[in-house]
C-alpha cells in the first residue's frame, strides 16, 4: 500500500514537470493612436449632444419663452436626458446665454460685413441704422431677450450675475478686430458695454411697440425713426469710418 502511494506521488510529479507552463506573453502598451481616435470620437460625441440641445433649446424658448420653457422639454426635444443637459450646462440661463453669445456672434460678423462695403461715415450711419431697422422687425429674438431681462429683475439674488453674463456674452473675443472695424477705443470696455446696453433698449422698445401697435409703428415710420437716433449711438463708433 505504501509503494503504491509512493509510485503515484512520483507519476503526478513528472506528468507535472512534462506539461511546461504556457508562455506568458508581455502586457501590450495601449496604442497611442487608439487612444486618440477614441478621445477624438468622444469630443465629437459630447460637441453635438452640445449643438443638439442648443439647437432644441432655441426652439422650445420661441415656442414657450424663456421662463416656462423646462430643460425636460429641451433634453427631449434633442432626444437627450436631463444628466446630458446637465453634463453641458448649468440651467436654463446657462444655455439661454450660450444661444445670445451665438447670436451676438452671427450679428457682428454680419455688420462686419454690410460695413465693409460702405464707404464714408454718413453713408455707414444709414446702412447701419436700417439693419437695426429689419432687426427690430425680427422681434422673436429680441422679445426673448427682454423676457429674460425681465426674469433677472424679478430674481434680484440672480440679476448681477445674469447681467454680467449678458454684457459678456455681447463682447468680442477679440474687440481690437471689432474696435478697427467700428473705429472705437476698445480700452474703454465700460463705455461700449454702456453704449451696446443702450443699442439694445433701442432696438427692445421699438420691438415691443412694433408688435403692440404693428398700424401705427410699420415699417415705413421705424425707417424714419431709427436712423437719427441711432446715429447720436453709432457716430462715436463710425466716426474714422475707412474712405
Amino acid at each position: 500500500m505504501y509503494i503504491c502511494e509512493r509510485a503515484s506521488i512520483r507519476f503526478k510529479k513528472m506528468n507535472k514537470n512534462s506539461n511546461p507552463r504556457p508562455e506568458t506573453r508581455p502586457l501590450q502598451k495601449p496604442n497611442k493612436d487608439a487612444k486618440l481616435a477614441r478621445r477624438l470620437r468622444q469630443v465629437e460625441r459630447t460637441e453635438a449632444t452640445r449643438a443638439a440641445l442648443l439647437a432644441s433649446a432655441e426652439r422650445i424658448f420661441a415656442r414657450d419663452g424663456f421662463e416656462a420653457a423646462r430643460i425636460e422639454d429641451i433634453a427631449l426635444d434633442a432626444g437627450r436626458t436631463r444628466g446630458a443637459f446637465y453634463a453641458n450646462f448649468d440651467g436654463k440661463a446657462d444655455i439661454f446665454i450660450a444661444l445670445r453669445s451665438i447670436t451676438f456672434r452671427r450679428l457682428r460678423s454680419e455688420v462686419s460685413g454690410l460695413l465693409a462695403k460702405v464707404k464714408g461715415t454718413k453713408a455707414r450711419e444709414r446702412r447701419l441704422a436700417l439693419y437695426l431697422v429689419e432687426q427690430i422687425r425680427d422681434s422673436q429674438s429680441l422679445l426673448l431677450q427682454l423676457e429674460f431681462k425681465l426674469f433677472a429683475i424679478r430674481h434680484p439674488e440672480m440679476r448681477a450675475e445674469l447681467a454680467k453674463r449678458h454684457i459678456d456674452a455681447q463682447t468680442p473675443d477679440k474687440m481690437e478686430e471689432l474696435a478697427e472695424e467700428l473705429r472705437f477705443d476698445e480700452s474703454a470696455p465700460l463705455e461700449q458695454q454702456r453704449r451696446g446696453l443702450a443699442i439694445e433698449a433701442l432696438l427692445e422698445g421699438f420691438a415691443v411697440s412694433a408688435l403692440f401697435s404693428p398700424e401705427v409703428m410699420d415699417r415705413d415710420v421705424l425707417a424714419q425713426t431709427i436712423p437719427p437716433l441711432a446715429s447720436i449711438l453709432l457716430s462715436d463708433w463710425l466716426r474714422g469710418s475707412r474712405s
